[in-house]
């Protein structure tokens, strides 16, 4: 799904985009003139391999999301807050590339079966 820069006011506008078994719904607001904020919430199942045994589980996924989307390169301001930016050169935003990358940050974390959650304190 791709939403157009020029379409999104600060009312924002709603989006809903999915990717396999992973749905992303929420909300983008113009936060600047380059800038748009896109919150929401990542939940649905993830394939995933255990990060201590190597056996395949799933992953039940409730995560709230804070993106926001840069039209152009994105240049921050000394002493600005930093922000977790993904920059966009052709005019739209794509929610499933968005969605794409808060996936992988998602698994870039440690995850365990049950089995080794239970082991996790020994």
């Amino acid at each position: 799904m791709q939403i157009e820069f020029k379409k999104i006011s600060l009312n924002g506008v709603h989006f809903e985009t999915s990717l396999d078994e992973i749905r992303f719904s929420g909300e983008a607001i113009k936060s600047g003139h380059s800038l748009v904020k896109c919150t929401g919430v990542m939940e649905g199942t993830l394939a995933h391999v255990c990060d201590r045994c190597g056996e395949a589980f799933n992953i039940a996924v409730n995560e709230r999301v804070e993106v926001f989307a840069s039209e152009g390169l994105y240049q921050d301001q000394e002493g600005e807050e930093l922000l977790n930016v993904i920059e966009f050169f052709d005019g739209s935003i794509d929610l499933t590339e968005m969605l794409q990358s808060e996936i992988e940050a998602f698994k870039s974390d440690y995850h365990y079966c049950g089995q080794c959650e239970q082991l996790k304190g020994e």
